[in-house]
């Protein structure tokens, strides 16, 4: 009988593990194992936001993305990272993840003072259907210091 009193203890805790496991919210992995299927377009839009050519990172929206975004939306967005992060370096890494029948291409950029990333979700045929520009968050034993030529990641 003892036995079989320890066995909810023991579901319990197992059911506990993969929450504790990964890295942590479902976010897409800080080292990719290879660039996703819309890797160089995803770069080319970090190289249009660098070089300020937000009309062409614009032009490349689906309809309901264009429709709901303000005025300037994108380059406040990405003057704010360069406010918080210093000025753009290079892109690092670009790492992707599936998202219903999207993807979502996650690239790491080295910004002057800390790491920034610019998440978009690309729609089967290649628009963008959603972008999000921010500080890149902290990742266990991947710091990095813009002044290296090499960042992890």
């Amino acid at each position: 009988m003892k036995h079989w009193a320890a066995v909810p203890g023991l579901l319990a805790i197992l059911a506990f593990l993969p929450a504790c496991s990964g890295n942590g919210g479902g976010n897409p992995p800080a080292r990719p194992a290879r660039p996703g299927p819309f890797a160089s377009q995803a770069d080319q839009v970090v190289a249009d936001l660098a070089d300020g050519s937000f009309a062409a990172v614009e032009a490349k929206f689906d309809p309901a993305m264009k429709a709901s975004q303000a005025p300037h939306r994108l380059q406040n967005e990405w003057t704010a990272l360069q406010k918080w992060t210093g000025s753009y370096r290079n892109r690092v890494a670009t790492a992707f993840a599936r998202a219903g029948q999207g993807v979502v291409e996650l690239v790491r950029v080295r910004m002057a003072h800390a790491p920034g990333e610019v998440r978009i979700t690309f729609r089967p045929d290649g628009i963008i259907a959603g972008l999000l520009i921010r500080e890149a968050p902290i990742v266990l034993g991947e710091d990095c210091n813009p002044d290296q030529e090499t960042c992890p990641g």
